[in-house]
C-alpha cells in the first residue's frame, strides 16, 4: 500500500506533540484548531497559544477524567471542553488532567459537552495514539479560507492535518504491516521456536511472532495474542499475571505440538508505559485497575487487534484456537476477520500482589477464570 501525505502528516503530529509543539486539526466544516498536549504545557503556554490564534484557549478532557473530578457531562458527550483563564497556571491544568492532585473548585469551572465524531473526540483520540494523557489545550482559529490558513501555519511552521486522517491513522498502520526478518528462536519452554519480525510500511511500531514448532502450518493452531507488559514480561512483576500467562502459553503450545503468539507492542492495555506506571500509582492508593485507567481519561482497554489479525492472515493462518481469558478479544479478533474455533484457558496462579487485580478483571471486565 503507499502511504499517503496524509498518514505521514499524523505521524508528524504525533512527534511534534510528545516534544511539546503544537498542530493544526481541520474538521470535515473546514474549521481548524490549534492543539497542544496538556501534560506539556508550561505557564506561558495559555497565553502565547491565545494570542497566535486571537481566541481564547480551552482544555479538553475525556469524560471518564470530568467523571473522575466530580464534573457530570451530558450523556451523549464523548469529550468535555474547560474554559480557560490567564489565572489557571501549569498546576491548575496538570490538576484537571489527572497529572498531580487536584488544585482547583471544579464549581469554578465552565464545561461543554463535545459530540462522538467531533474534532474534540478525535483530538483526544490523537493523544492517546501518541502515548500522552488524553487531554489537550486548544483555540479555535478565526481563518476559514484553506489558503490563508496554509500561509499562517507555513509562517508559524505548524503542521496541517485532518480529523479524519486522525482517526483512520491505527487502521491504515495495520494494514500496513509486513513480515520483514525472522530467525530460529530456541526457547527455554519451546526449543523449537522461531521468532518473526512485522514493521509497517510507514515506520510505526513494530510487533513480533513467536512461531512454536509448526504452529502455522496446523488447521487451527493454538493462538495466544499477548500485549506488551515491560514490568511482567522482563522484570516479574507480582502486580499482574502477564508474564506467567506469556510463559505458560509457551509452554502449553510445545506440548501440544505447535502453535503461534502474537506480541502486540501495547504495554498497559494500550496507554504506553509512561501512563502505566501512572495508573500504578493509583493503584498503590486503593484504586482498582479499571478506575486507575479511568481516572487518567483512559477507557477501560483501548488495544486494538487488527495489527495481530494482519500477522496471522500473512502467516496464512484464518483459524484458531484462542489462548485467553478475555471474552472481548475473542469478540475483536473474530471483528477482523479471523474464526475462533475454540477458546483455551490460560490460567495462572495468583499471589497476594495481584489477587485483588485479577478478582477486577473477573468482576468488571468479564475474564473467565475457569
Amino acid at each position: 500500500m503507499v502511504i499517503s501525505a496524509k498518514h505521514q502528516a499524523v505521524q508528524r503530529a504525533i512527534s511534534d506533540l510528545r516534544r511539546g509543539g503544537a498542530v493544526l486539526v481541520r474538521d470535515k466544516e473546514n474549521d481548524a484548531y490549534l492543539v497542544r498536549a496538556a501534560e506539556q504545557m508550561d505557564n506561558n503556554t495559555i497565553a502565547n497559544m491565545a494570542q497566535l490564534s486571537r481566541s481564547a484557549p480551552y482544555l479538553l478532557i475525556s469524560t471518564n477524567r470530568a467523571l473522575a473530578i466530580g464534573l457530570t457531562p451530558r450523556e451523549d458527550a464523548a469529550a468535555c471542553s474547560i474554559a480557560l483563564s490567564d489565572e489557571q497556571n501549569n498546576d491548575i491544568i496538570r490538576g484537571l488532567i489527572g497529572d498531580i492532585p487536584l488544585k482547583v473548585d471544579i464549581e469554578d469551572l465552565s464545561i461543554l459537552g463535545e459530540k462522538p465524531l467531533s474534532v474534540a473526540d478525535s483530538i483526544l483520540i490523537l493523544m492517546r495514539v501518541a502515548r500522552l494523557l488524553p487531554a489537550a489545550i486548544s483555540t479555535r482559529l478565526p481563518q476559514t479560507d484553506h489558503a490563508s490558513l496554509r500561509l499562517w501555519a507555513e509562517e508559524h511552521g505548524i503542521l496541517i492535518i485532518q480529523d479524519n486522517d486522525i482517526r483512520r491513522f491505527e487502521t491504515i498502520s495495520a494494514s500496513l504491516l509486513k513480515e520483514v526478518a525472522r530467525a530460529r528462536l530456541p526457547l527455554a519452554d519451546a526449543e523449537d521456536a522461531q521468532i518473526a519480525i512485522f514493521r509497517p510500511g510507514d515506520g510505526g511500531t513494530e510487533h513480533f511472532a513467536i512461531i512454536i514448532s509448526n504452529g502455522d502450518r496446523l488447521a487451527a493452531p493454538p493462538v495466544r495474542i499477548h500485549s506488551q507488559c515491560i514490568t511482567g514480561d522482563i522484570l516479574g512483576s507480582l502486580k499482574c499475571d502477564c508474564g506467567d500467562q506469556l510463559r505458560l502459553s509457551i509452554r502449553q503450545m510445545a506440548d501440544m505440538g505447535g502453535g503461534v503468539l502474537i506480541y502486540l507492542a501495547q504495554e498497559g492495555r494500550d496507554i504506553g508505559l509512561v501512563n502505566k506506571l501512572k495508573a500504578y500509582a493509583l493503584q498503590d492508593q486503593g484504586v482498582d485497575t479499571v478506575d486507575a485507567n479511568h481516572h487518567l481519561g483512559f477507557d477501560t482497554d483501548h488495544r486494538f487487534f487488527l495489527p495481530a489479525a494482519e500477522m496471522l492472515r500473512q502467516m496464512g493462518i484464518a483459524n484458531i484456537q484462542l489462548m485467553t481469558n478475555n471474552p472481548d478479544k475473542i469478540s475483536q479478533i473474530e471483528a477482523c476477520g479471523i474464526t475462533v474455533d475454540s477458546r483455551l484457558p490460560i490460567i495462572t496462579p495468583d499471589n497476594p500482589h495481584n489477587a485483588d487485580y485479577l478478582a477486577t478483571k473477573a468482576k468488571r471486565t468479564g475474564h473467565m477464570f475457569d
